[in-house]
């Protein structure tokens, strides 16, 4: 099994708790920075098709990552 950061900071299990819920904030401040950034294009007249059509993208990419892990073990 490849190692993780978790284990390459020798990190006990309150501290991998504490390390997933810093990972999930930082996942929630770019998400709502990405939302923030298509609301500043569409206010000043801009089309953020871009920035739209990425976030079913990246969803899509994290979901087939998320079957290859869980197969792969």
């Amino acid at each position: 099994m490849a190692k993780s950061e978790m284990d390459i900071l020798k990190l006990d299990e309150r501290q991998r708790l504490f390390w997933l819920l810093a990972n999930r904030a930082t996942l929630m401040i770019v998400g709502l920075a990405w939302l923030g950034m298509i609301a500043w294009d569409i206010i000043h007249q801009g089309r953020p098709y871009f920035l739209i059509v990425m976030v079913p993208v990246i969803a899509l990419i994290r979901y087939l990552f998320y079957l290859y892990y869980t197969r792969r073990s």
